[in-house]
């Protein structure tokens, strides 16, 4: 005896490939937008890790009795601004108002363990997480320890490479990024009040 084979319908595939075809259109932007939520919760967490730094670096200043120009955190000695007790860097000739890319640098990889791979903002990017630069004199005023307001403080700026234009011959971000480059996002850190932020400018 023969058996009656039978499969599906036309109308049957038809309505499963629309019904597919619905499920795609609702899932796909979804999907697209992880990219950018893992960046910033990315951003958020190195943000996080910089800030905590930044704390146990002027716990330690604390504990050591104030005005010593450094302390020794994870084996490595960072500098401070003996007014404000925050990470200016390795250099303590610098302070918070001659801060340099180098030495917002220096922050960044001598106080986070595990710092993301950086460059300077004039430097090739491509194979990096960020670039560093100083904004002289934007980080506003703080009141030193002896009740001295300092004025012009500098701020050191983060910026996550994925969100530059790089220069496509020499990977170095195009425009160099400031705090209000198009699309950019980032992180900054005020070394005369300690204060860390992330920031997006999409």
């Amino acid at each position: 005896m023969m058996k009656k084979q039978s499969g599906f319908s036309l109308i049957e595939l038809v309505i499963v490939i629309v019904i597919l075809g619905l499920l795609a259109a609702t899932a796909i932007p979804r999907f697209l937008n992880v990219t950018e939520e893992a960046e910033n919760a990315s951003l958020d967490g190195v943000a996080g890790g910089l800030s905590t730094a930044v704390g146990f670096v002027r716990a330690q200043w604390e504990v050591d009795g104030r005005r010593n120009t450094s302390v020794i955190l994870d084996g490595t000695s960072v500098a401070l601004d003996t007014r404000f007790g925050f990470p200016i860097g390795i250099d303590n000739s610098t302070d918070v108002t001659t801060m340099t890319d180098e030495s917002c640098q220096a922050v960044f990889n001598s106080i986070l363990q595990s710092a993301p791979r950086n460059v300077l903002s004039t430097e090739d990017a491509r194979k990096q997480r960020y670039t560093v630069r100083v904004i002289n004199g934007v980080g506003g005023s703080a009141t030193a320890i002896d009740g001295t307001v300092v004025n012009g403080i500098d701020l050191c700026v983060y910026h996550q490479v994925a969100s530059l234009a790089l220069n496509a011959n020499t990977g170095i971000p195009n425009p160099n990024p400031d705090l209000n480059t198009a699309g950019a996002n980032g992180i900054t850190y005020n070394p005369g009040t300690g204060q860390v932020l992330s920031f997006s400018n999409n």
